[in-house]
């Protein structure tokens, strides 16, 4: 479990966040985050929550982490970020039903 929510954390996103295979819980909320969500986050096997909202994250929601979202093949039943249409910046959910959340 990683669990750095209202921390202040600025910069961006590893992409090595993708070698950690087995971490089932990836919570970055309200932070200071900027920048892409890692391909490399769709290598994250076993996620079941990915909280990224309340950040300056932009771009669009690797196809990877959506394909692990599929509810009959993947496992995160919990995926937040500022997706929703006043969100400035936004990360754009291409595949319908992707983020299940969209808060601010």
């Amino acid at each position: 479990q990683l669990d750095l929510n209202d921390n202040a954390l600025t910069g961006t996103i590893s992409t090595s966040i993708g070698n950690l295979q087995y971490l089932q819980f990836v919570q970055l909320e309200v932070n200071q985050l900027t920048g892409t969500i890692p391909e490399s986050m769709g290598n994250i096997q076993y996620l079941q929550v990915l909280e990224l909202f309340g950040n300056q994250l932009s771009g669009t929601m690797p196809v990877g982490v959506c394909q692990n979202r599929d509810m009959a093949n993947g496992f995160i039943s919990h995926l937040t970020v500022d997706c929703d249409s006043s969100d400035n910046p936004r990360v754009e959910c291409s595949i319908p039903d992707c983020c299940t959340d969209c808060p601010f």
